[in-house]
């Protein structure tokens, strides 16, 4: 029975919302329209994980060879200016390591591993340059991904988000003044791409804002850098090339048309 109402529950707000999709057209004269925005930032911090295991018979043997790696690290980014706020380290990992061996069919203990990662963030390329050409890489120590981040995303997305409401009144204006009408109010405006049952899709419509920058703060993750060069083993050194990073925003407006 308790299913029974879950499922016409569900059903009922299913229908709701199906509906309220549809009702987002007036049966006045409309114009639906999507403004949008785009930047190109060069980002300006930079984040790096650290990971340390050891594998051995001993597990204490292991937990210390992984301590003394993880101290080692530590105070190469002491060295390299990197704030302790940025560097974050989990918590010892220990667990049993197995391997498989197809004669015997079966799996054999090989001893206990003991892991932990390290991140840690960086608000200098050089910096960063620097700490990976010190670090020497090997099996019970690698870096697994670098990435990139904007220090002002909130910032930029706040005014991409304003440029694409912009871009929206703008469009609707345009298209009214070539058709020869007048634009009334707003009617309704989301963020998400509307789905209405007389076929309109999400279009391609050129961008109408772009621009570049540089010295943007606050977070976010965004792509990963290319690095070049062989310095050291497991891991690149020498070049970071750190191209644009795109951001993006839209808007979704039905204006009515003024009689």
């Amino acid at each position: 029975m308790m299913v029974r109402i879950a499922l016409a529950t569900f059903f009922m707000f299913f229908s709701i919302n199906a509906a309220a999709q549809v009702n987002a057209i007036p049966a006045a004269r409309h114009i639906l329209v999507y403004g949008d925005a785009q930047a190109r930032a060069i980002p300006d911090r930079f984040k790096i994980t650290v990971n340390f295991e050891a594998v051995d018979l001993d597990a204490d043997a292991a937990r210390r060879r992984v301590e003394s790696s993880l101290r080692d690290v530590l105070q190469q980014l002491d060295r390299q200016g990197v704030d302790p706020t940025e560097i974050v380290a989990t918590s010892l990992r220990i667990d049993a390591k197995e391997r498989y061996d197809e004669k015997k069919d079966e799996e054999i203990f090989v001893g206990t591993q003991v892991s932990r990662s390290l991140t840690a963030r960086f608000q200098d390329k050089g910096a960063l340059e620097r700490f990976i050409g010190a670090i020497k890489t090997s099996r019970e120590l690698t870096v697994s991904n670098v990435q990139t981040e904007l220090s002002s995303e909130p910032e930029l997305r706040r005014a991409l988000r304003e440029k694409a409401i912009e871009s929206s009144r703008e469009k609707a204006e345009t298209i009214a003044k070539a058709y020869g009408a007048r634009l009334g109010g707003l009617y309704s405006v989301s963020d998400v791409a509307p789905q209405f049952q007389y076929g309109i899709r999400e279009g391609s419509w050129p961008s109408a804002y772009e621009w570049r920058t540089r010295n943007l703060d606050g977070g976010g993750q965004l792509d990963r850098i290319t690095v070049t060069g062989s310095r050291v083993q497991g891991f690149s050194n020498e070049s970071f090339q750190t191209g644009y990073v795109t951001f993006d925003d839209k808007i979704y407006a039905v204006f009515l048309l003024a009689d």
